[in-house]
């Protein structure tokens, strides 16, 4: 990979909707959670991630909104993050970076690059896209995502009722490696624990631009918000370097762990979520995408970092 693809990937995001100094290049506007993982024993034959293990270890989560302006509406928003810390008890921490589309928007760092060009020629304003005819045209330049950016588009026409009510994808595979050193792929999707379908439309006329942070205080204020963590378990034809595919419905889906969110808290916004920091127990597969990222969010983390230090 090309040594000035992260920066030129950081540099597209600035000019794509607006350079905030001392944020995120991309899901700037966020809020941090207290919360415990507590695993059910069924990964033990899988992996030695000590997290994945029997017993219960702390977590860090935040959600957050795609653009990357920190005061953007949260119904203006396609995709949702959910990012989160494992603390492992020797000190370190496991991460996954998740979203609610279950797929990349495309295999190659460049041409990712070459889409966020086009959806920056359909400029509405100063900080704003018409995210619509973006689509409209990376459809008819990359006929061959069709599916990743019909699923994008599916998400803009209607805003989601709660971060606690979304499924979670970390979108890449991973290989889990157990105690005699086997390694089995594996993909991971987070689940709401208690998932009501609603067909009410939210208006966006009606809502908060901080909307969706609110339900999720108001949903605490009453007690905790929980997350089911899946596996599916990979067979030897399915992809393991290419996250736009998505592995066929029937793979083997196990339950390993339960997701449950306390309160809100206020770390600073410097907390670093890299979905290659993975832990023992844990191993990356050959996925240009992955490794891509991690270099880029590196450089977003270092520019906000610079930017926050000249603040007086």
């Amino acid at each position: 990979m090309s040594n000035t693809l992260p920066q030129d990937a950081i540099n597209t995001l600035e000019q794509l909707q607006g350079k905030f100094p001392g944020n995120r290049r991309a899901h700037a506007k966020g809020e941090f959670y207290e919360a415990v993982f507590t695993p059910n024993g069924k990964a033990i034959p899988y992996t030695t991630a000590p997290h994945l293990q029997s017993e219960p270890v702390t977590a860090t989560v935040r959600f957050s909104n795609s653009p990357p302006d920190p005061t953007a509406a949260d119904f203006l928003s396609p995709a949702k993050g959910m990012s989160i810390h494992f603390h492992q008890p020797d000190g370190s921490t496991s991460h996954q970076v998740c979203t609610t589309i279950p797929m990349f928007i495309t295999k190659d760092p460049k041409t990712f690059i070459e889409m966020l060009k086009i959806l920056g020629s359909h400029k509405t304003g100063v900080h704003s896209i018409d995210l619509g005819l973006g689509i409209v045209q990376l459809l008819t330049t990359f006929p061959e995502h069709k599916k990743t950016l019909l699923a994008l588009k599916e998400q803009l026409k209607q805003p989601p009722i709660s971060y606690a009510a979304l499924h979670y994808y970390p979108i890449h595979a991973f290989y889990l490696v157990n105690a005699e050193g086997k390694r089995q792929a594996i993909k991971y999707e987070w689940r709401p624990l208690k998932e009501k379908k609603s067909s009410s439309f939210l208006s966006s006329i009606n809502l908060s631009t901080n909307y969706l942070s609110e339900d999720l205080e108001k949903r605490l204020d009453k007690g905790t918000v929980s997350f089911e963590l899946f596996i599916r378990l990979a067979e030897d034809t399915d992809a393991t370097d290419d996250p736009t595919d998505t592995w066929p419905t029937d793979r083997q889906k196990i339950l390993i762990g339960q997701l449950t969110i306390n309160k809100k808290i206020f770390p600073t916004e410097s907390l670093l979520f890299d979905p290659t920091n993975v832990g023992k127990g844990i191993e990356l597969p050959d996925d240009p995408i992955l490794h891509f990222r991690h270099e880029s969010y590196a450089v977003s983390y270092d520019r906000r970092n610079k930017e926050n230090k000249k603040t007086p």
